[in-house]
């Protein structure tokens, strides 16, 4: 019986030293970069990647105050929202084109009405506190902020249009912001602040934060939505010098 209990110790002996040397391998492999490849689940057949959010844009000037800023206005918004990852499709309308619940009306108007109780040199403004389908831009206070004389607008040379557009594009896009993601504040400075000068206007590129960003895309995926909200105040942005 003795000699039998000193062969099972010899053999737990020996089983915890091979155990033991096998610990330290593995040790010794992890101290020297070794790692074991992860394995990669793939994706469910059938299943196509992810799409980006597209949005679908209105143009509307209402007057024909600036027949040549779409081209212009439309492709800079459009390069910002793709710059956010969201896609865009633009349908010129006019004042009597009737949008579905899936589009957003881009109004231009030559000036904001007296009547709106709108801060001075406003240049768009939007409904405030739900998703709106309907915002507007001021051309005479884009205008203003360029330094440009509002009487001048029919005379501008080419290159002067498209930077005038290019102006009104940037408007737009942070109205569409407004429009879609009504949770997102203006910020200090950039392409959501309050107000919007010549300096900035005139940036060879501009865009929106990362969680802007973010939060756009997560307005546009919700944007057809239909909301119960009534009425309520309007987000502007203002222009200046």
């Amino acid at each position: 019986m003795v000699h039998g209990n000193r062969g099972r110790h010899a053999v737990c002996g020996a089983l915890f030293a091979i155990l033991l040397a096998i610990g330290r391998a593995a040790s010794a492999g992890d101290s020297e970069g070794i790692r074991v490849p992860l394995r990669e689940v793939p994706a469910p057949p059938g299943i196509p990647p992810p799409r980006e959010p597209r949005l679908r844009l209105v143009w509307i000037d209402v007057l024909d105050s600036a027949p040549f800023a779409f081209r212009y206005a439309s492709r800079e918004a459009s390069a910002i929202l793709a710059d956010a990852g969201v896609a865009t499709t633009w349908t010129l309308g006019d004042a009597s084109t009737v949008t579905g619940e899936d589009e957003l009306k881009i109004v231009l108007m030559p000036g904001a009405a007296n009547g709106a109780r709108l801060p001075a040199h406003v240049m768009g403004g939007t409904p405030r506190g739900a998703r709106s389908h309907t915002t507007w831009v001021y051309l005479s206070n884009v205008l203003w902020a360029l330094g440009v004389a509002d009487r001048a607008v029919r005379s501008l040379a080419p290159s002067d249009e498209a930077t005038v557009a290019r102006a009104l594009g940037r408007v737009v896009a942070h109205e569409i912001v407004h429009a879609v993601a009504p949770e997102v504040p203006h910020s200090r400075s950039g392409l959501m602040a309050d107000r919007m000068g010549r300096g900035f206007m005139l940036l060879a590129h501009v865009g929106l934060a990362p969680a802007q960003q973010a939060a756009l895309r997560a307005g546009v995926h919700a944007f057809a939505a239909p909301s119960l909200e009534g009425a309520a105040p309007v987000e502007v942005v203002a222009g200046r010098r």
